[in-house]
């Protein structure tokens, strides 16, 4: 198992700006295709400790448990190999989980035998890298509807902040943070049902 820490600036787009920064920065380039399977509690045990856990399918069809923690700066993530093809409304067993995720879930009072994946989200995506860090251009399609995404990923905050702020000043963008891509797909299934 790996921890990182992830520290990233986001931005959602619509659709003509997700068409010009992708000819602009990604000319050529294919997206990968990625899955995120999204796990909860039926009641959002985990949502409503601002955390996120995910199996996410790989463009290489290996398969990724990932649990997301606000720290200090950013996030951390705790990301262990899965070894079980994911599926909607799966139930998960507690030994399905890696030891170290399962360790931070119970510390955090999660009742792991109620973790369900509760939905999908598919993301098409194209990624480059820049001196400042890994610019990210996602295409993610959900429940019927669609988002554009522009995300930089960077190791030093202050300095990834500054050379993303120049970006969108560059690409005519008013910086607004959005929702993170678990919330948005959390909060458009609520507006379903």
């Amino acid at each position: 198992m790996a921890i990182e820490r992830e520290i990233e600036f986001k931005q959602l787009l619509d659709a003509d700006s997700y068409t010009s920064i992708k000819t602009q920065y990604f000319n050529n380039q294919t997206p990968f295709k990625q899955v995120n399977y999204y796990i909860d509690t039926v009641d959002f045990q985990i949502q409503s400790q601002k955390m996120a856990l995910r199996i996410r399918e790989k463009a290489d069809g290996t398969f990724e448990l990932t649990l997301k923690v606000p720290d200090t700066v950013g996030l951390l993530e705790y990301n262990a190999q899965f070894h079980m093809q994911p599926a909607e409304n799966m139930t998960l067993e507690p030994s399905d989980i890696d030891d170290d995720i399962r360790e931070v879930l119970e510390q955090r009072h999660v009742q792991l035998e109620a973790l369900k994946i509760l939905g999908a989200l598919t993301t098409y995506r194209l990624e480059t890298l820049t001196d400042e860090g890994l610019l990210v251009l996602d295409h993610s399609l959900y429940l019927g509807t669609e988002d554009y995404e522009l995300e930089f990923e960077v190791r030093d905050f202050e300095a990834g902040q500054q050379a993303f702020n120049n970006l969108l000043t560059q690409l005519k963008l008013s910086p607004v943070i959005p929702k993170n891509k678990v919330q948005r797909f959390f909060e458009y299934q609520r507006k379903q049902q």
